[in-house]
């Protein structure tokens, strides 16, 4: 079983003091995430010592910042579902409302401005629950699988190769790419704009070439997605869900 030891700290910047949870790690590098529902997390390799620790934060206390005041402008994290009609739910970037009725079970489906769900109990939240996340796997296997596709074709132009993709749900991530090169994509990402789908899948295909964020790498997806910023604007304001 990996084990991680956790500490507390506070970045000076200027005349702020943010606070931090460091964590250390079965882990090669060190990762630092700022997100809307928690403190500035920033987990390092076990072995690293204080000295590095404090080098690291030195130099990105100023990126720590900026990130935590753009944190502040995320569209607010929605309450977490009780599953029960009139609800809104997020789904390519557009609000649709639950309308959950008693009657046979039948697969969710869009209707409108709904997601009609039908469950034989509505009062059963659990099986609400479990209707709505396997339509929203179902119609993310389907769309990321479209645009993996759409993706990989431009990326090819580039040399990049081709990459198996699975869907799993991420509290803090849209998407990653492993040292093995398979990409994983969060399921939520379904919620948000096409637009929005298509950057992180351009972003982790460019990861085959470039496992870092380094000049080369930004080069690499300027290239295969010129408009990469205006899209990653957009994601950046929007806020992982709660589920």
């Amino acid at each position: 079983m990996k084990r991680s030891f956790q500490s507390e700290g506070v970045i000076e910047f200027g005349d702020r003091r943010i606070p931090y949870r460091l964590v250390r790690e079965a882990r090669k590098r060190f990762r630092i995430v700022v997100a809307p529902d928690m403190p500035v997390t920033i987990s390092v390799p076990r072995q690293a010592t204080d000295e590095q620790v404090a080098a690291v934060l030195e130099a990105k206390k100023r990126w720590i910042a900026r990130k935590v005041d753009l944190v502040a402008l995320f569209i607010p994290l929605p309450a977490p579902l009780r599953y029960e009609s009139g609800e809104t739910i997020r789904y390519l970037g557009r609000q649709y409302r639950l309308k959950v009725e008693s009657g046979k079970p039948a697969p969710a489906k869009l209707k409108g401005k709904f997601l009609l769900i039908s469950v034989p109990n509505k009062q059963d939240t659990e099986a609400v629950r479990a209707t709505v996340e396997k339509w929203y796997r179902n119609r993310a296997e389907e769309i990321f699988a479209r645009y993996m596709e759409k993706c990989e074709e431009v990326a090819a132009r580039h040399g990049i190769p081709k990459a198996p993709f699975k869907l799993r749900k991420m509290k803090t991530r849209w998407g990653s790419c492993s040292s093995k090169g398979r990409i994983t994509l969060n399921t939520y990402l379904i919620q948000t704009p096409v637009h929005c789908i298509e950057y992180v899948i351009m972003h982790e295909l460019c990861h085959l070439k470039h496992h870092n964020h380094s000049a080369a790498f930004y080069r690499l997806l300027t290239r295969c997605m010129p408009d990469w910023r205006q899209r990653k604007e957009v994601l950046d304001r929007i806020a992982l869900s709660r589920e």
